[in-house]
């Protein structure tokens, strides 16, 4: 025991949760002669919180029957309401219900209601109690046949005059053939959509959970992911403008008649407005393209197989439901194919304006190095004056100060005067030179 307990707690912290996570939804379990309702509520809105929501919605339900509850962190719940079932899923978007009954009244299984009675448990004072609106609206009959035979009889015959000859109308084997469904994808006078099983005498419970879950799942997340749709025709109809503004902006980057800073600005608004649609429309497309592959997932997983030359499942689903998915994946490749151009055309100016200011800063070099030279020549014309100017004084503080020995040795004070003029100036010249080299190579000898 302690052995184990030692080993238990060298798990890793997540490895229960994620394992519990696999067997979070398990199949429903079905017998032949029953029916079933089945809805999947999402709010309005998108980006809200559904997890509380959908558990309140779920505790009001139950509380009409006394049914018991589960905890707050469950994601999937199975009551017994007594002549029915309830399985409860809680989704990231969306939450779903499923009844079903394993004792239908014969009066109701001959009549053309599929399950209309459990339908009406959905009641409209409940749902008006909560944000979450219906989505997808589910009516299915069951039924047993002894063989494949009388299945291909009651599928040509009854389950024809169920749903009439409808371009929405599909119908296939599945299973292996040991079961047939058929469905009108077409809402009818109840706003739901009508399923009809018929299954041999031999498949089993699990089986036949698995063959109605998957087509629940199917039209659930068709739903959920058409849901896409609008918002790529909204990104569709502003994508028109926008690229309309960004072709003239682009054409006006080479136009020196337009300031770089007004084609940069026009710019600017353009990749706002493709970054706002993006982020409004990001996780959308993301989870529509989600749905999608679990759409078609689920139909593979049904195994169809065509039944008395009636339109499959995947067929009505490629010609009625891809397009529109089509669109979706046109609009968010559009949208992120014009934010790549609008980033090229404001590269495109960068390297404009780089050019500009680097001819700009070649010009200002040059003058520069003009201005620089008639400095030097000017320094050059200032030095010569100064160097005269100096002179002047230093030869006439020098002829002062030796008048009164020229006088002794009789010279004149003006040979004394010229005679100084040459050895002064050029003493005072080579004294400012090197004045000059010391305060030149200063620099350098501090680096």
């Amino acid at each position: 025991m302690q052995t184990r307990q030692a080993k238990l707690r060298l798990n890793h912290s997540q490895r229960a949760p994620m394992i519990r996570e696999m067997h979070a939804r398990p199949f429903l379990r079905l017998g032949t002669s029953s029916r079933l309702a089945f809805i999947a509520l999402k709010p309005e809105a998108d980006r809200v919180h559904t997890r509380q929501l959908a558990h309140e919605q779920l505790i009001a339900f139950l509380d009409r029957f006394g049914a018991e509850k589960p905890d707050e962190e469950a994601v999937y719940h199975i009551a017994d309401l007594g002549d029915m079932v309830l399985k409860w899923e809680n989704h990231s978007e969306f939450a779903t219900y499923t009844l079903y009954s394993y004792a239908p009244r014969p009066e109701i299984l001959g009549s053309n209601s599929f399950a209309t009675d459990l339908h009406n448990h959905f009641a409209v004072d409940w749902l008006q109690a909560f944000p979450g609106r219906i989505i997808s609206s589910v009516s299915a009959r069951i039924e047993d046949v002894r063989n494949k035979k009388i299945l291909e009889a009651q599928m040509s015959g009854v389950v024809h005059s169920w749903f009439g000859s409808t371009s929405s109308f599909a119908a296939a084997y599945v299973s292996d053939g040991d079961a047939a469904i058929a469905a009108d994808f077409d809402l009818d006078h109840r706003g739901q959509i009508r399923l009809a099983v018929l299954a041999c005498s031999e498949i089993g419970p699990g089986r036949l959970g698995r063959i109605v879950q998957r087509f629940l799942e199917v039209e659930t997340y068709r739903a959920m992911s058409m849901l896409t749709l609008p918002v790529a025709r909204t990104i569709l109809s502003k994508l028109v403008s926008l690229e309309d503004q960004l072709s003239q902006t682009v054409a006006q980057i080479g136009d020196d008649a337009e300031s770089d800073k007004a084609v940069l600005d026009r710019l600017l608004e353009i990749s706002a407005q493709l970054s706002l649609l993006a982020s409004y429309s990001s996780s959308r497309f993301s989870a529509g393209r989600a749905y999608e592959a679990l759409v078609m997932q689920r139909i593979e997983l049904l195994r169809e197989a065509r039944i008395l030359d009636r339109q499959l499942f995947s067929e009505f689903m490629k010609r009625r439901y891809l397009p529109s998915m089509r669109t979706c994946q046109s609009a968010r490749d559009q949208l992120y194919d014009l934010r790549e151009r609008a980033a090229h055309a404001s590269e495109l100016l960068g390297t404009r304006v780089q050019v500009t200011t680097t001819d700009q800063n070649r010009l200002l070099l040059a003058k520069m190095d003009r201005r620089a030279a008639q400095q030097a020549r000017l320094q050059e014309t200032v030095e010569g004056i100064s160097v005269v100017a100096i002179s002047y004084y230093a030869v006439s503080l020098l002829t002062y100060l030796l008048a009164p020995v020229a006088k002794l040795v009789h010279i004149d004070k003006a040979y004394v005067a010229a005679a100084l003029v040459i050895p002064v100036a050029a003493a005072i010249w080579i004294s400012m030179h090197r004045l000059k080299e010391r305060l030149i190579r200063k620099p350098d000898v501090g680096k």
